[in-house]
C-alpha cells in the first residue's frame, strides 16, 4: 500500500513502532552500544599507547586537561547534533517524506558550520583554556600539542557524528558500527606506528585519531549518499543525501538549533564540572592527577553504556511519539529504565571487581595505581545513583523537550559540583570529599527531573496510559 504527499510508502513495517519494546530496544542497543565502544577506543588508544610508550607525564597531558577541554567541545557538537536526531527521529515515525530529505540536508550543513566555527575556535584559545583549567607547568607544551591537532580535526568529527545520529534516529544503528569496525582497527594500527614505531609522542597519537575520524566520517556520507538500507528500501524510509543541495533553511535549522543547543549545554555542563574538578584534583600532585585521568578513562565506559541507552530510549521515543502511539512512549520509558539498571549495576560490578586490571592498562606506576584503585573503589558504588538522570533526559529529550532539562542539570550537577569546589572542598581538602560532589549531584537532579517529567507528561504530552 502507497500514500500520496508528504507519506511514505508503508509496505516495510517499522520494528520500533510495532515490535515487542524491548526486544526491539536490546536489537537496536546492541550495535549501539558497539559503535559507542569503538568510538570511545579513539581516545582510549592514544591514551594506553601514550601511557605505556612515552610515560605517566604524557599520560597526564593527554588525559587530563587536555583531555577534558576536548571532551568539552565534541561532545558539545554531538549534543548539538541531538536536535536534528529528535526532529528526523520523529519525522520518521510520522512517515513524512519532505521534512526527512529537508532534515537531512540541513543537519549535514549544520554539522560543516559547527565543525569550522570550532576548529578556528579552539586552535585560538587552546593555550588559555589550558590555563584556566590549571594544566600542570610539566604537562603543558605536550597537553597544548595535543589540544591543536585533535581541533584541526574538528570538522570530520562533526560530520560523522551528525550523519550517524540520522542513520540512527532512522532507526540503522548497524552501518555506523561497521564505519567504525573499520575506523579503530586503523587508529589502533597509527597509534602503534607513530607513537611505538616513529616515537612520534604525543603529537603521533593526536594525528591517528583526527586521520581515522575523516574516514569514519566518510564512510557515513557515502552511507547516507544511498539513503535507505537494504532492510528498509521496500518503503523508501531515508532519502539519499545530495551534497549538491545542502542548504539551511531558517524554519528547520532554527529548530534543530531550538532543541540541539541545549542538549548541547547540557552535555556541556557536565563536561565543564568535570573539567572545574580536574582544576582541583591538578592540586594533588602530578600521581593523583595520572590516576584520576586513567579512572576517567575508565568510567568512560560507563557513560558509553549509558549514552547507548539513553539514545535508544530517545530514538524509541521520538519515533512512537510522531506516529501517535502515546501509550508505547510510556512504556518505552519504563522498558529502558530497566534495562539501564541492569547493564549500568552490572557495570559497576565488572569496574569494581577488575580495577587494578583496567587501570594497569594505562600505567605500571605503583603509585598511581594505588592513589587510581582507592579513588574508584570509593566513588563506584554511587553510579548507579545516575540512572533515573539518564532515562528521565533521553524520554523528555526523545519528546522534544530539551530546554528545561538542560536547565534541569544547570542547576543539579553544574551549579552544585562548582558550588562543592568552591566551598565545600576548602573546607574537607580531601579526595574523597572531593569526589563526593558525583553522587550528591546526582540525587538532587534525579528528584528534580521525577517531580518535572511528572508535571510535563501529564500536562504538556499528556501520556496516561501504557502498553507493551
Amino acid at each position: 500500500m502507497t500514500a500520496s504527499g508528504n507519506t511514505l510508502k508503508k509496505e516495510y513495517v517499522n520494528p520500533i513502532t510495532h515490535g515487542v519494546i524491548w526486544k526491539q530496544l536490546l536489537l537496536y542497543f546492541v550495535p549501539l552500544l558497539l559503535s559507542s565502544f569503538l568510538q570511545l577506543c579513539y581516545n582510549t588508544a592514544d591514551t594506553i599507547i601514550v601511557g605505556r610508550f612515552v610515560g605517566k607525564i604524557a599520560l597526564t597531558a593527554v588525559g587530563g586537561s587536555a583531555g577534558q577541554i576536548y571532551a568539552m567541545v565534541t561532545e558539545f557538537m554531538i549534543g548539538a547534533s541531538g536536535g536534528a536526531a529528535v526532529i528526523m527521529s520523529q519525522a520518521y515515525g510520522a512517515r513524512n517524506k519532505i521534512l526527512l530529505d529537508d532534515g537531512l540536508h540541513n543537519a549535514v550543513a549544520l554539522a560543516l558550520a559547527m565543525g569550522a566555527l570550532f576548529t578556528v575556535t579552539g586552535l585560538l584559545v587552546s593555550k588559555t583554556a589550558l590555563v584556566t583549567a590549571g594544566a600542570p607547568a610539566e604537562t603543558m607544551a605536550g597537553s597544548l600539542m595535543y589540544l591543536r591537532i585533535a581541533f584541526a580535526g574538528l570538522i570530520p568529527c562533526a560530520l560523522y557524528n551528525m550523519g550517524a545520529g540520522v542513520l540512527r534516529a532512522a532507526g540503522d544503528s548497524k552501518r555506523p558500527l561497521r564505519f567504525l569496525v573499520i575506523s579503530i582497527g586503523l587508529n589502533i594500527a597509527l597509534d602503534l606506528l607513530f607513537v611505538a614505531v616513529l616515537h612520534l609522542g604525543i603529537g603521533g597519537a593526536a594525528l591517528a585519531t583526527i586521520l581515522t575520524q575523516t574516514l569514519s566520517a566518510a564512510l557515513v556520507l557515502r552511507a547516507l549518499m544511498k539513503g535507505a538500507g537494504k532492510a528498509e528500501r521496500a518503503g523508501a524510509l531515508l532519502p539519499p543525501l545530495d551534497l549538491r543541495r545542502l542548504r539551511l533553511q531558517e524554519n528547520i535549522a532554527l529548530k534543530m538549533l531550538r532543541l540541539g543547543i541545549p542538549l548541547g549545554l547540557e552535555t556541556l555542563m557536565y563536561t565543564f564540572s568535570c573539567v572545574v574538578l580536574t582544576s582541583a584534583v591538578n592540586t594533588f600532585g602530578t600521581d593523583t592527577v595520572a590516576a584520576y585521568a586513567g579512572f576517567v578513562r575508565i568510567e568512560s565506559f560507563y557513560w558509553m553504556l549509558e549514552q547507548a541507552l539513553a539514545v535508544s530510549i530517545t530514538t524509541f521515543v521520538g519515533q512512537n511519539l510522531g506516529a501517535g502511539l502515546y501509550g508505547r512512549v510510556r512504556s518505552v520509558s519504563r522498558q529502558g529504565a530497566a534495562l539501564m539498571y541492569i547493564f549500568m549495576g552490572t557495570a559497576i560490578v565488572i569496574m569494581y571487581a577488575g580495577c587494578p586490571v583496567w587501570l594497569g592498562l594505562f600505567t605500571t606506576d605503583p603509585d598511581v595505581l594505588k592513589i587510581g584503585v582507592e579513588m574508584m573503589r570509593y566513588l563506584l558504588p554511587f553510579y548507579i545513583l545516575y540512572v533515573p538522570d539518564g532515562v528521565f533526559f533521553s524520554t523528555l529529550r526523545g519528546m522534544g523537550d530539551s530546554l528545561r532539562p538542560a536547565l534541569i542539570t544547570f542547576i543539579g550537577v553544574c551549579v552544585l559540583r562548582i558550588l562543592w569546589v568552591l566551598f565545600v572542598f576548602p573546607q574537607f581538602p580531601t579526595m574523597r570529599a572531593l569526589l563526593f560532589c558525583f553522587p550528591v549531584s546526582w540525587s538532587v537532579t534525579a528528584v528534580i527531573y521525577a517531580v518535572y517529567y511528572s508535571w510535563y507528561r501529564k500536562n504538556v504530552i499528556c501520556i496516561t496510559g501504557g502498553s507493551s
